[in-house]
């Protein structure tokens, strides 16, 4: 449960809402998509089938969907009764990793009772939209810490009704991980190795792969080559820059490696997987 969470490592939480919504939809709603960014749906009627990372999900009411970004979605309504959903978009980071992942959060989970949950799911909603149209000043101001509130009673009611396993990692992060995970964000477009990464925080580069091992269970060279890719989805999605400006701000100079890795992780070449994904309706939902 929530409670079990350390206080040490929900401190290191970084969590930042994109957008809310309460969403309507025929019996006959369809679509497919990929989204910038993980996403939560509380289904409160209706029902629809939704394929998501090669598993197909049953939603009904009651139901919960957790969402990872960038993987495919599909939806299909199944029934005569309108779909009706509340939606929350979301940004998050626990010691490097997605909030997803770090709590191994099941993608599918029926809620028995969901009234609390959907009462303060409705009341974030009503309060993102109201900080949307403030200018800034002092009302902003005490409109954005009412905002952080309900967002955190939000999570705190989420996970209090979803099983939840947080990852073995020890809740006291080396601060030389974070610092380590930034140098390698600034430096993307640059040539990265392990040596340069553990030069740049005086550590030595056996040391490092310790340390990533241990708070991101990647070594130094996967974690660059995910986030290399994972910036390439984000500017192939958001903008309209050459395929080869994206591969060489992503840290891949030569077109055609950057073609080779990107497809082997994708199945999909750079400009197949923007012609797919860019041109379906990505409104965020």
């Amino acid at each position: 449960m929530a409670d079990k969470l350390h206080f040490s490592a929900a401190d290191h939480l970084q969590f930042h809402i994109k957008w809310g919504y309460e969403w309507k939809m025929p019996p006959d709603w369809r679509f497919e998509r990929v989204n910038r960014y993980p996403f939560f749906w509380l289904v409160t009627d209706g029902t629809m089938d939704v394929i998501y990372n090669h598993h197909a999900y049953p939603l009904g009411p009651g139901s919960l969907f957790c969402a990872e970004a960038y993987l495919p979605l599909q939806v299909q309504g199944t029934n005569e009764r309108p779909i009706a959903f509340l939606s929350i978009g979301y940004e998050a980071d626990l010691f490097g990793a997605s909030l997803a992942s770090w709590l191994k959060l099941p993608t599918h989970h029926v809620i028995p009772d969901s009234a609390v949950l959907q009462q303060i799911w409705r009341s974030l909603i009503h309060q993102f939209d109201a900080q949307l149209d403030l200018e800034q000043s002092s009302e902003e101001i005490l409109e954005h810490l009412q905002l952080l509130s309900l967002q955190y009673a939000w999570l705190r009611q989420l996970l209090s009704q979803v099983p939840i396993q947080p990852a073995t990692t020890s809740s006291r992060r080396d601060d030389r991980v974070d610092e380590a995970c930034r140098y390698i964000e600034a430096h993307l477009h640059e040539e990265l190795s392990t040596a340069s990464i553990a030069a740049s925080v005086h550590l030595s580069p056996n040391y490092l792969r310790t340390l990533f091992q241990q708070y991101l269970h990647l070594s130094p060279v996967d974690y660059v080559r995910h986030r290399r890719l994972r910036k390439a989805q984000d500017m192939l999605l958001s903008g309209s820059a050459p395929v080869s400006a994206i591969g060489e701000q992503a840290g891949y100079p030569d077109p055609a490696e950057f073609s080779r890795i990107f497809k082997k992780q994708f199945q999909l070449s750079p400009q197949q997987y923007r012609q797919k994904w860019k041109s379906a309706d990505l409104g965020e939902t």
